[in-house]
């Protein structure tokens, strides 16, 4: 009877060079286990540097409604980019959703205007004078630019009726009285001081004007009310 020799299996290999191709020996340290072939290794650094290969030499975001690329900030933002590689995709991806989230906070100038009613344009062009004629410069560029809604233009509107009539509240009045308004006399006083002023400076005419119709109805209901 003649004895059987029975041979191991040898063990499966460590690494594949390809599928079907194993690899010698241990499996290679420069092969993470995510890969399960050398093969699959070299085709995700392939892909890897066709992704990077598409970084561009500069960025254009002149397309953005909101972004400026001029901004330092901004300038700073696409330095980085550049130095870690991202692809231009994702820039571009990046813009289009800060465009769209800032479109949630847009205000439409012209269903603003509808809501002024019919009137609208005189009634900026009443408010726009008058801040003009009462405000200073930096005051006035300050509200135009915030000024921007129908509720905020109504809320200008009231306030300039108080003081045009000469009710402005005073703050923490504790008579609950309203502001002192300057008489007619007092007008006609300071104007005759300032006359070659009032025929040169249009912004003092204006104030002169708006200060004489507070005085003029302020006078009438004083000799209406008898005090």
């Amino acid at each position: 009877m003649t004895d059987e020799v029975i041979v191991d299996a040898p063990p499966p290999p460590s690494w594949f060079i390809d599928e079907g191709i194993p690899g010698v020996g241990e499996r290679p340290t420069w092969l993470n286990d995510k890969f399960k072939t050398a093969a699959d290794l070299a085709k995700s650094y392939a892909e890897l540097e066709k992704k990077f290969s598409s970084v561009p030499e500069e960025y254009d975001i002149s397309n953005s409604r909101f972004l400026d690329q001029d901004y330092q900030p901004i300038q700073e933002f696409l330095a980085l980019a550049k130095d870690k590689r991202v692809p231009k995709d994702v820039v571009d991806k990046m813009v289009e959703s800060i465009d769209k989230y800032m479109d949630e906070f847009s205000i439409d100038y012209n269903e603003e205007a509808k809501k002024l009613g019919d009137n609208a344009k005189e009634r900026l062009t009443v408010l726009d004078n008058w801040a003009q004629a009462n405000l200073s410069k930096e005051s006035y560029e300050a509200l135009t630019v915030n000024l921007k809604s129908a509720d905020a233009i109504k809320a200008l509107e009231e306030l300039r009726g108080k003081m045009m009539s000469g009710n402005v509240v005073v703050p923490n009045g504790n008579d609950g009285s309203s502001s002192n308004v300057a008489t007619l006399d007092d007008i006609r006083a300071e104007l005759s001081s300032n006359l070659a002023k009032y025929k040169s400076d249009p912004k003092y005419q204006a104030d002169i004007r708006a200060r004489l119709e507070i005085a003029s109805k302020n006078s009438n209901f004083i000799d209406k009310s008898g005090h």
